[in-house]
């Protein structure tokens, strides 16, 4: 059962219950250089509803900062306090200072934490029905989505991830390994082995089985360079165009999108009609 109380929590309380916790999220110096200024100068309030959260083990799951805050200051405060939670409600806490989804990555030990949650990101994007119109970039999972999403297919992940990292280098990072890794996932499941040459290709620029894939990479290496970069909608619609034509091994004379009289393209498989 859970355990709620205000309690007293003096320096050496706050310093005995940060030594008791076991891994957290790295600690931000100047969210507790405020928060200390706060108790310092009598800005702190009691009554807000917060608590800090204390799971069975002893982790602090929400609430380290402002222990951190209270030995910065030298100064006791009353606090709310949760003890004896689960772990398990560690991924769905959002706080002050917020747990970005590569900090509940990191705290679950996952290999490649800064690129997945990203990657998994922007390939829920190119997934989403609503592309037929256009891409929203700023469709935002949560966090506890995004950890869920790679519990269901790890080794799917993994792979996608050192291919996008290994593609990301091979490219002088002229695509970002989000865009890279949700594109590798997303063709992938339409077609594995042509989604690895497609990208092998437009990465590294070996063994190029049709022109579109040169022409983008040469528009991609441009906008890399130019003052005037493409809008992510323009330079994902290519990258789309550019699969079609090279999964139907058609030709194409120029590669572009006009966004205002094209509809936006759709991912296709060889077996499409």
């Amino acid at each position: 059962m859970i355990n709620f109380e205000k309690t007293l929590i003096t320096p050496a309380k706050a310093k005995e219950l940060l030594e008791a916790n076991i891994e957290n999220r790295k600690i931000r110096h100047g969210r507790i250089i405020q928060l200390a200024n706060d108790i310092i100068e009598g800005r702190w309030m009691e009554d807000t509803a917060e608590t800090i959260k204390i799971a069975k083990t002893g982790r602090i799951l929400d609430g380290q900062h402002r222990l951190h805050a209270i030995v910065k200051a030298n100064k006791p405060i009353y606090c709310h306090i949760a003890t004896n939670l689960d772990e398990s409600v560690f991924k769905v806490i959002d706080t002050g200072a917020v747990r970005s989804a590569t900090d509940i990555f990191k705290i679950d030990k996952i290999k490649n934490d800064k690129q997945l949650p990203s990657i998994i990101a922007f390939f829920n994007v190119l997934q989403a029905e609503k592309r037929r119109k256009s891409i929203h970039i700023n469709d935002k999972p949560t966090n506890a989505m995004l950890l869920d999403q790679y519990y269901e297919n790890e080794n799917f992940w993994q792979l996608i991830v050192r291919n996008a990292h290994a593609w990301y280098i091979s490219f002088a990072k002229i695509l970002s390994p989000s865009i890279i890794g949700g594109f590798y996932a997303h063709l992938y499941k339409i077609d594995s082995d042509k989604a690895y040459s497609f990208m092998n290709q437009l990465a590294t620029g070996l063994n190029i089985e049709n022109d579109v894939v040169a022409m983008l990479r040469t528009k991609l290496m441009q906008d890399k360079i130019s003052m005037r970069k493409m809008p992510q909608e323009i330079k994902i619609a290519l990258i789309i165009k550019a699969w079609n034509v090279y999964i139907t091994k058609q030709s194409l004379k120029q590669l572009k999108f006009n966004i205002e009289s094209e509809e936006y393209p759709v991912a296709i498989s060889i077996y499409s009609k």
